[in-house]
């Protein structure tokens, strides 16, 4: 399993990095309704707290990122993670289709560390 994370993409997470200090981890988070099946999204967090349900790990273009092991069952096994100027938001695609339009880097607090700007 492999995340392509484009040129355009890396730097609008350098950027994330840059206004918040911590680890970087690929965040599947199934709070938004139910917890059953595949009903969540995933995410970028930047993170300072250990996790314990982040137990995995994927490789991608930055190198490992930590997962959440169980999460990989929502993943394809090839996946590009791209920036896009035009709708301002980090798409993932995979193989079988777009899997996140608007792929968000949160903080330990779940906001938007962009959005926190403001």
């Amino acid at each position: 399993m492999f995340i392509e994370i484009t040129e355009s993409a890396q730097q609008r997470i350098a950027a994330a990095q840059a206004l918040k200090p911590g680890k970087l981890i690929v965040y599947y988070e199934s709070r938004i309704g139910c917890i059953c099946g595949n009903n969540g999204i995933f995410t970028l967090k930047i993170t300072q707290k250990e996790n314990p349900e982040v137990d995995a790990t994927i490789k991608t273009t930055l190198g490992d990122l930590p997962i959440q092991g169980w999460s990989l069952d929502f993943l394809d096994e090839q996946m590009k993670l791209d920036f896009s100027e035009e709708k301002h938001a980090l798409i993932l695609r995979g193989t079988g289709g777009l899997i996140n339009p608007n792929v968000m880097i949160t903080d330990d607090s779940d906001a938007s560390v962009f959005l926190a700007l403001h």
